[in-house]
């Protein structure tokens, strides 16, 4: 059984059945953990997807066959007070376990009820399975009538729209933006996010090409691993007057390249860049998502691997807020011109807008998961 130490009770289960929806519940969860520090958080995903970031107070688990199973065991232990269903096909066993531990179960993200289980070929499974749901949460009023049709009385349907993908806004230090705002005045400053050492040479030249035409850019070069920091600023002073984060190196106005080799502080950075490159998407897959980005108005280039985040990278391409690249060779003709305020202000808000598309659907169910919470207390 999953252990289920430092998790707190009530729990709520997500459960979702693909990379877009575990995305998307990844996201959700975050929110309801930063909205209620008494909720854990289970969630649960199809056997395939890369598992999200460990997080205090969420168990995440690859959900393979006998997932009834899984949801009785785990009921043995901790209060399961709501589940939140996000799946092309409902899994109606699962919903039958949640039922009988007394767990509020609702759904989201879904078009169509389609029911799967054992009794799935019987034409009163579906119904059956429909009234066991607390509520409905549809992305378009399109499909109201297809789901009041199948069983579900209408006060148990909500239209909130489409739940996004962008997860919480990242902090920063505010004072530590102020600062740093000041020593970089009047200066245009791009980073290069989640670098890794197979992708470190082309950032070299990226910032030498760079500075020919601006010779007053900064880069702020954020490694995917923090520890490479005094290795990089080693080889970086090689090129470029070169700063150290983790050193508290002064910022000055001959600095050309600020490592920023700490952990926690990507809000900060995101804040100060007019434009990034997310980094390893030339090689294994961007190391974060790229609603991270574009949630904090930083204008987004990047290469053609997305990895856990290519269907974020898909839609914010598709939607002209990112700019996509297939030959590391024309980066740097990319990156000059999103640097161009009105280019760069442009992309910002074309992502900001994308972001905020799903904040409304994802108040409205994190409201939702703890007020059952609240209720079963």
């Amino acid at each position: 059984m999953p252990v289920l130490v430092g998790l707190s009770s009530p729990l709520v289960w997500l459960h979702c059945d693909s990379r877009t929806r575990l995305n998307k519940f990844t996201a959700l969860s975050e929110a309801i953990l930063e909205a209620d520090d008494a909720v854990g958080v289970i969630l649960s995903y199809p056997p395939g997807c890369a598992a999200p970031v460990e997080l205090p107070r969420r168990l995440a688990l690859s959900c393979a066959a006998d997932a009834p199973g899984l949801v009785r065991k785990l009921a043995e232990h901790t209060r399961i007070a709501a589940a939140l269903v996000a799946a092309r096909t409902l899994p109606g066993d699962m919903i039958a376990q949640w039922a009988r531990c007394g767990t509020r179960i609702f759904v989201a993200d879904v078009s169509m009820p389609r029911v799967a289980g054992r009794w799935s070929l019987a034409p009163w499974h579906t119904r059956r399975v429909l009234n066991r749901l607390a509520h409905v949460f549809l992305a378009s009023e399109r499909v109201q009538d297809t789901w009041a049709a199948a069983g579900l009385h209408n006060d148990r349907i909500s239209v909130i729209g489409t739940l996004s993908q962008a997860p919480l806004a990242l902090r920063c230090n505010e004072a530590e933006r102020d600062a740093l705002a000041e020593a970089l005045r009047h200066r245009t400053i791009w980073l290069a996010v989640g670098v890794p050492p197979g992708e470190e040479d082309l950032i070299v030249a990226l910032q030498q090409e760079a500075l020919r035409e601006s010779h007053r850019l900064v880069l702020i070069l954020h490694p995917n691993d923090p520890m490479r920091g005094p290795d990089l600023h080693a080889r970086m002073s090689r090129h470029f007057n070169t700063a150290l984060r983790s050193r508290d190196d002064p910022i000055t106005a001959e600095t050309q390249v600020y490592i920023a080799d700490t952990e926690g502080e990507r809000g900060l950075w995101y804040r100060l860049a007019v434009a990034c490159y997310l980094g390893g998407s030339f090689t294994d897959g961007s190391t974060y998502s790229p609603m991270e980005a574009a949630g904090l108005g930083c204008a987004i280039v990047h290469g053609p691997e997305g990895g856990r985040y290519g269907d974020a990278f898909d839609l914010l391409t598709e939607r002209r807020a990112t700019r996509r690249l297939t030959r590391p060779d024309a980066l740097g003709r990319m990156l000059r011109a999103v640097l161009r305020p009105d280019q760069a202000a442009e992309m910002a808000h074309r992502g900001w807008q994308i972001v905020s598309e799903g904040a409304e659907a994802t108040e409205t169910l994190v409201a939702a998961l703890l007020d059952a919470c609240k209720e079963q207390g």
